[in-house]
């Protein structure tokens, strides 16, 4: 092989592995305070793929069990059999309790049957787990409000949009929330 072949496949090989190291990098996934940090920043056009995807890994256990059991509490919820879906969760957050979305699922679950102090139990837990969970934080700001706590849902609504500034039942209910206490002070 002449001197300048060889140069040449070296460079092309050189070129080649630069764009397959390129290719590799850009393909790892972006962590969950990555996707977290983008959402802050996201424009508009690109918050629902934002949103679905730290949701589907928060949704993610680690364990194929609690994550099929989180399921059947999803689905029970949804069906509006809260008994069973607080039985599925429960069984999450035993196998699981570690796993935020387990506690913050029971705590919706019940919510919906007024075991309020419960609901703020699994909530509080929930986010000693994970304190950017802007579900959580969104439904311990509702349940403030719920309450009577206006100052504590208002300054769980201003974390939330803290997380994610695009949450509109966050800006809502702020907007609502702040409309409401200047009324108030009139």
């Amino acid at each position: 092989m002449s001197k300048y072949k060889y140069l040449l496949c070296l460079s092309v090989a050189t070129v080649l592995l630069s764009f397959s190291s390129l290719a590799a990098h850009a393909a790892e996934p972006k962590s969950l305070e990555q996707l977290l940090s983008d959402l802050k920043a996201a424009q508009p056009e690109n918050v629902v793929t934002l949103e679905r995807e730290i949701e589907r890994r928060w949704s993610l256990s680690g364990s194929y069990s609690v994550d099929l059991l989180f399921q059947k509490g999803e689905d029970a919820f949804k069906a509006k059999d809260f008994e069973a879906a607080i039985e599925h969760f429960s069984a999450v957050i035993e196998f699981a309790p570690e796993f935020a979305m387990g506690w913050f699922a029971r705590s919706r679950a019940f919510m919906a049957v007024d075991y309020d102090g419960p609901a703020l139990e699994d909530l509080e837990r929930a986010l000693q787990i994970d304190a950017q969970n802007y579900l959580a934080i969104l439904a311990l700001a509702q349940m403030f409000e719920y309450l009577g706590h206006s100052d504590l849902a208002l300054a769980a609504y201003e974390e939330v949009l803290n997380i994610h500034p695009h949450l509109n039942a966050a800006r809502e209910s702020k907007a609502r929330l702040d409309s409401r206490l200047a009324d108030q002070n009139i």
